[in-house]
Formats: structure tokens, sequence, C-alpha cells
């Protein structure tokens, strides 16, 4: 007679298997917004020793182990879910609840990544500066990582009656993690990375490659925040401080990886809880959305014009810096046309039927 675990291990290779997802609780989704949290801290521990001289020419660092051993928890989660699953005779393409397949196939690629990074070390040598966020070894790394980071984000995106911080906050958190590990591999161009450059002495005459530089500080991070704000907008009624939140989270993280240089200009911080809290006041009272076009274009422009300006108005009040106004208040508007811009992508114009 067959024992229960040999009938479990039939059962696991035959023929007929279930087709739908098993259900992921509050649990699973915070257990995996933890194991992303753990991630992320490792990469901005990572950079932030990088960039303040912490690290040799060598791959075995506590910084590394701190990030990889993330990465091992994200995958041996995963995985162990994954079997689990299979052997109660869900097809193992739908074996994880909904949405993380995706982040279990990151973990692997993030292990593979490092392999890759590790031999690209040895071949080319480590990477100084800005060719570390370049190296194609750590953006086969950043690809990994983007699919688990995300996880809780595209779990719950696929879910009917969520809402409130109950509900989203597992998403919330991915979506601000993974905005954050963006504009880590974009800090070369990100003003809350380096207010301390605003402020230097003033450059010489020929300032060309200056303002350029530092008007993309500006313009990337306003696509990158002002997508994730209208991306979460689009799919929900966020939650009272939820734009606070999201806009918190990679603010101190990115003002963390320069903080050696930049502590002293910490109220620049503000500026983000001021857009925050905006924009945490626009959602109540206007209520933007699919269905409220108008309020979602004003949220679009307000938000990182705001946050830009109250930005450099800090500075100004602070610490004082070498930009003309005709420089920062004009790339301020330009943030906030950015953002307007992008609500057209998310909600646009309706297209006639005879078109």
């Amino acid at each position: 007679m067959a024992t229960a675990e040999t009938q479990q291990h039939s059962a696991a290779i035959l023929p007929g298997r279930r087709q739908d997802w098993p259900l992921a609780g509050r649990g699973f989704d915070l257990l995996a917004t933890a194991l992303a949290t753990w991630v992320i801290i490792g990469v901005f521990v990572d950079v932030n020793a990088h960039n303040h001289g912490q690290v040799d020419d060598t791959f075995f660092t506590p910084w590394h182990f701190l990030l990889y051993s993330g990465v091992l928890a994200n995958g041996v989660t995963f995985g162990i879910a994954q079997y689990r699953y299979v052997r109660q005779g869900y097809q193992w393409s739908r074996a994880l609840p909904k949405g993380y397949l995706l982040s279990f196939v990151g973990a692997l690629l993030f292990a593979l990544g490092g392999a890759f990074d590790f031999v690209w070390h040895e071949i080319f040598g480590f990477e100084v500066n800005m060719e570390a966020l370049l190296s194609p070894a750590h953006l086969f790394l950043a690809t990994g990582a983007t699919l688990f980071l995300a996880g809780p984000l595209r779990a719950i995106w696929g879910r009917q009656n969520t809402s409130g911080w109950g509900d989203l906050f597992p998403a919330l958190a991915s979506a601000a993690i993974t905005l954050s590990l963006l504009t880590m591999f974009t800090q070369f161009a990100n003003i809350m990375a380096q207010p301390d450059v605003f402020t230097a002495p003033r450059p010489p005459n020929n300032r060309y490659f200056w303002d350029v530089t530092l008007t993309v500080s500006v313009l990337i991070p306003a696509v990158l925040l002002s997508g994730t704000l209208l991306l979460l907008l689009r799919r929900w009624r966020l939650p009272p401080g939820a734009v606070t939140f999201v806009l918190m989270v990679n603010a101190l993280l990115m003002f963390y990886l320069r903080i050696g240089s930049t502590v002293e200009h910490w109220p620049v911080l503000l500026a983000a809880l001021a857009a925050g809290i905006l924009g945490d006041v626009l959602q109540v009272w206007l209520k933007p959305s699919l269905h409220q076009v108008g309020a979602l274009r004003l949220f679009a422009f307000v938000v990182p014009f705001t946050y830009f300006l109250a930005y450099f108005t800090i500075l100004l009040l602070t610490s004082g810096i070498w930009w003309t106004v005709h420089l920062w208040l004009g790339v301020t508007f330009m943030g906030g046309v950015v953002g307007l811009g992008l609500s057209y992508l998310v909600a646009p114009p309706a297209v006639p039927d005879n078109a």
C-alpha cells in the first residue's frame, strides 16, 4: 500500500493540476514587504559605504553580506512557498499567490547576477563612481531586484476591494521601495542626494555643463516621483498620508546616500514633507482619479512643483545657492509640467468613436 508521502509525490507529477492560485493573506504580503525592505536597506547601506570610501576593492564586505542575505531570504521564502504549493496540486506557474511568481524569478535572477557581478569584477576590475551605476552587471542585479521589490504592489494591484492602510500598506511600501531603487540608480541626477552641489562655491564662468546636470537632477526625479504617484492614483483612492509616506521614504533614503557630505542640509527633507502633505490634502479635497481628471491634472502639477519650490526655498533660507532665480524657479515650473504631462498618459483625452 502506498504511503501518504508517496501519494502526495504522485499527485505532484500527475496531470490535471489546479488552475487557480493559492490565496495570499495579509501575513504573506507583509512578509514579502519585510523581505523587500531588508534588501533595499542593504542596497542603500552598500551604496552609502561606497560613497564614503568605506569599501576596498573586494566583493566580500559587510555591506554586501547585508544585501545578499536579504536576497537569499527572499529566494528561500518564495522557493519554499513554491515547493509547498506545487506539492498541494497547483501548477508550477501558479504555485505562488498571484503576482508573486515574478518575485521568485527576480530572486533567482539576482543570484545569477551576483555571480555575473563577481566574474565582471575579476575580469574588468571594480567600478568607480558612475561606473557602478551603469555597469551591465549591476543593471542585471537591478532587474532581478525590481521584480521582487515590486511583488506586493503587483499582487495587491490585481485584487478587488482593496482600500485603506490595512489593505494597501504592502503595496504602498513596495511602490516606495521600487521607486527608491530607480532613484538610487539615477542618484547622479537627483537633488535630494546632492544639496551640497547647489551650495558649493560658484563654478567657473563656463557653467553650461553644471547647469545641464543640475537641471536634469530635477527633471529625472520629477518623472520618477510623479509617475509613481500617478500610477497609484490610477488604481486606488489612496488613504490619507499615502502621498507623504511615499515621498518621505524616498527622500530619506536618497538623502542618506551622501549623508556625510549633506547632513548640514537636512532641512531639505521638509520639501518632501510639504509636497506630501499638500498632495494628501488634494487627495481628500479634490479626489483626483480617472473620474476626476481635472483634479488629477492639478495634483500632477502641484505636487512636484511644490516639492522643488520648497526644496530651493529651504536652501535659499538656510545655506544660499549659487544658481540664479531664472534657473531654479524655471526648472521648478518644468518639474510641475513633467507631472502634468505624465497625467495625460495615465488619463488621456477621449478618442472620438469615428477616429
